[in-house]
């Protein structure tokens, strides 16, 4: 609660700092961004630009227009002058445009007299240009009186052209008056005579017109110079109005930009202090915060270093538990099968009935620590995740029956009926953990025994959801005995925790059986549960999903398989001597030949074999079944020729997939039964089975705990020799392998290890001997430096004892030694 308390305080303070800093940064952002539109709205030097811009236009276009007026009077031409008009017009739309972006009436008052302006200098210049025409046509009559001077020797043909050369350019007032004086001259000029006192006449009439003529025009003269003299006032009053504008202008641009500049100043003074303010509280916050985070982060650093190595001297004491556990337990195994095994052997010795007793309540304390000890390793491989889950084809229906009929066995002094419903959906082969199930199974139905005193007990298997590939199965556990008060159901599935404080003493117990159970259910992916009422018996349920097979495996009452005499040959490969000795039993009383190696090396290219399928270990010391498989493939072997190839392994880390895949037909896992290993056979050569009959020979359960020898029985006749010929050949070689295993482990010869404890594993497994079974697999894998000398050398000597009391326990079995004597 502190801790949490602590984080939520360090997270809120955070959270607080950010949020602060982010309101700092909108409100400064805010006023920073209407201090930014005041700056763009007080800006006009666009506008005043424009001004400039389209001022420079006109007076570029006036210009422009006065260069066509000079034109146009110089040339007096009609072309020239309409040119200058519409000139004129252009640059009175450009005052107009220029008039909308102005903001004084002055301005306005000055472009609009600007326009009168332009408007009288047009009519002006052409006023001018007439008067300019008409002082041309005076010079001319200059020119005609001159020419008469001339004329006075000789009259002839007169024509205005030869009066007046550039009539064409006159005026039409002039043009008429030399025109006229042309047809006055011609009309009375003399035809035949001339005589002097005419011609004298006829030139001073028109001397006398033209003088006459040349006096008028001298108004006209007088009238052009007064119009020369108001144009060019008219262009001095234009250009002191274009003056007074553009001074205007500036003036208007100059106060303008001065008053812009000073509100850009406040403003940027205004915004400057602003962001000033908003950087202090911004680095006061920050600073604050830093200040009360970093102390807040030194304090979870600080009490996460505790947790840290609370953490780890809690991991150390789970860790020196399990070391414990593991030691205590494997320490305990070998006094226990010591015990376990010379009680087995003091029955055989004639004791006395009260002896016997003895004997029998040692053995059931023994037995009692061992099912303590096994439970425990398995609790502390389940608390360290270190226990696996297997996958492999099994009857449910075989499992359930067998379990709780070996329960009711053990229990059968007890007045109770056992029952048992299995759905019919689960009478095939499914694929999951069986060994597991079993376990949960035990720890259930011999709870269930233990606290019911006479009833019934029930157990039901149904399946819940299926479809093409799983089934969901629950299985229930009902009781009729005491029962389970409703406040205490929650603690019974927590380690060394039983529902009564009284229960241990009354009914026994240790209270692992139920969290392994539940432990149990959740690796194999399901679920546990209880019902129950005091007095009124329980139900105790559990829920886990199971694949189905491909594969079909026989169940436990199938018939025996046996097939035509010398139709099968099988050529085996084991480099276990008590392995081939088993199959080489099992195959002879089937009717099938065998052709065993210990090394598949042996065998040549060119040998003379003939074999029906090919039998091989996996893991062999000179090649691995793989690699024979390979071989055999290859080509080379003229023996072989696409035999199946059956593989038989004692590995759990490979699917079955990955032997198929490799090429196998099928593989058999170690340890497997008969039925199993002529089951395999029988799908394979489905034609040559000769008969089926029902199994009449009795299967040998011993009722050691160090061994168990249904499996190995399967294998063999009703006969007592051929289980005591194999039993013996396994421990001749067990001694041996024993020997090799000593000097290995004081060398410290890995490779000798790993590869004798591979070997042994094959029959240990056979004989269930699982105290054995257990160190040999860490010895199959076991590398340099994993254990200390001492380490190693004390699990070699469990490893001893173990093999000691096995072999004290089987040649003291009847079974297998009917003659036996101490």
């Amino acid at each position: 609660m502190k801790k949490n308390k602590s984080k939520n305080k360090f997270t809120f303070r955070i959270v607080l700092s950010y949020l602060i800093l982010v309101g700092l940064a909108v409100i400064s952002g805010i006023f920073i961004l209407s201090e930014i539109k005041s700056y763009l709205a007080t800006d006009t030097s666009g506008e005043n630009d424009v001004k400039f811009i389209k001022t420079g236009s006109l007076l570029t276009q006036l210009y422009e227009a006065e260069s066509l007026s000079k034109l146009a009077l110089q040339t007096k031409t009609k072309e020239n002058f309409t040119a200058y008009a519409r000139k004129i017009d252009v640059v009175s739309a450009e005052i107009d445009s220029l008039k909308e972006v102005v903001t004084s009436d002055y301005q306005v008052q000055l472009l609009d007299s600007v326009q009168n302006l332009l408007k009288l200098k047009t009519y002006n210049n052409e006023e001018l240009r007439r008067l300019k025409l008409k002082s041309e046509a005076n010079s001319s009559l200059d020119v005609a009186l001159a020419k008469f001077n001339t004329m006075e020797l000789s009259l002839g043909k007169i024509t205005a052209k030869s009066i007046a050369p550039n009539i064409d350019e006159l005026s039409p007032k002039a043009k008429s008056v030399i025109e006229k004086l042309a047809l006055i001259l011609n009309d009375n000029a003399p035809k035949e005579n001339h005589s002097p006192e005419k011609i004298d006449s006829i030139i001073n009439a028109s001397r006398n017109l033209l003088n006459e003529a040349k006096e008028k025009d001298a108004l006209t003269q007088r009238a052009l110079a007064d119009k020369e003299r108001e144009i060019n006032q008219n262009d001095l009053d234009l250009s002191q109005q274009l003056r007074s504008i553009v001074s205007a202008f500036e003036q208007e641009i100059i106060a303008a930009t001065h008053a812009d500049n000073l509100k850009k100043q406040e403003i940027l003074k205004r915004s400057t202090r602003l962001a000033s303010g908003a950087a202090i509280l911004a680095f006061l916050t920050v600073g604050i915060f830093t200040f009360l985070i970093t102390r807040d982060y030194w304090r979870v650093q600080t009490y996460r270093q505790h947790l840290e190595e609370e953490k780890k001297f809690s991991e150390s004491l789970l860790k020196s538990r399990e070391q414990l556990i593991s030691t205590v337990s494997h320490d305990l195994r070998t006094p226990l099968n010591t015990i376990t095994g010379y009680s087995e052997l003091m029955e055989n010795t004639g004791l006395t009935g009260k002896q016997v007793g003895y004997l029998k309540n040692v053995k059931s304390a023994a037995t009692y620590v061992d099912n303590l000890v096994n439970d425990l390793l398995d609790f502390s491989k389940l608390e360290a995740g270190k226990l696996k889950i297997e996958n492999i084809p099994f009857l449910l229906p075989d499992l359930i029956q067998e379990t709780a009929q070996n329960l009711e066995e053990l229990y059968k002094n007890k007045p109770i009926e056992l029952q048992i419903v299995i759905d019919k959906k689960l009478h095939q082969t499914l694929i999951g953990d069986p060994f597991r199930i079993r376990q949960i199974l035990t720890n259930l139905i011999s709870n269930a025994y233990k606290f019911t005193q006479q009833g019934f007990i029930k157990v039901v298997a149904t399946v819940t959801i299926e479809n093409n590939t799983l089934y969901k199965t629950r299985i229930q556990v009902i009781d009729s005995g005491i029962g389970i008060e409703k406040e205490k159901q929650e603690h019974i599935f927590k380690e060394f925790t039983q529902a009564d404080d009284s229960t241990e003493k009354k009914y026994g117990g240790y209270g692992l059986g139920l969290t392994i159970s539940k432990k149990l259910t959740e690796l194999l992916q399901g679920k546990i549960g209880l019902q129950s009422d005091k007095n009124q018996g329980s139900t105790f349920t559990f829920t886990i999903p199971l694949k189905l097979s491909e594969t079909q495996i026989a169940s436990s009452e199938i018939k025996e398989i046996n097939f035509e005499e010398n139709k099968i040959t099988l050529l085996i490969i084991d480099d276990d001597i008590a392995m081939r000795k088993l199959l080489h039993e099992v195959c002879e009383s089937s009717n099938i030949n065998t052709i065993s190696y210990a090394d598949f090396n042996a065998i040549g290219l060119k040998d003379n074999l003939t074999y029906s399928a090919v039998l091989t270990d996996i893991q062999m010391p000179t090649i691995n079944g793989f690699e024979v498989l390979e071989k055999l493939k290859s080509g080379r072997y003229s023996h072989y020729n696409n035999q199946p190839i059956l593989a038989m392994t004692g590995r759990k880390d490979l699917e079955t997939s990955t032997y198929s895949t490799a090429g196998f037909d099928t593989v058999l896992q170690k340890p497997f039964s008969k039925d199993q290993f002529l089951g395999r056979l029988a799908q394979l050569f489905p034609e040559i089975i000769l008969k089926e009959k029902e199994q009449e020979k009795q299967i040998h359960e011993s009722k050691s705990t160090l061994y168990n020898l249904k499996t190995i029985t399967s294998f063999l006749d009703d006969s007592n020799e051929g289980l005591k010929d194999l039993i013996d050949t396994f421990l001749r070689d067990t001694e041996d392998n024993i020997e090799i295993l000593s000097k290995a482990t004081s060398t410290k010869d890995m490779a000798r290890i790993n590869a004798t404890s591979h070997k042994m594993l094959a029959m240990f497994r056979q004989l269930e001997a699982n105290d054995a079974i257990a160190i040999l697999e860490s010895f199959e894998k076991l590398k340099r430096d994993t254990l200390s000398d001492k380490e190693l050398k004390a699990k070699y000597q469990q490893l001893k004892n173990y093999v000691i009391a096995l072999t004290l326990a089987l040649r003291a079995d009847k079974t297998i030694n009917p003659d036996y004597t101490d």
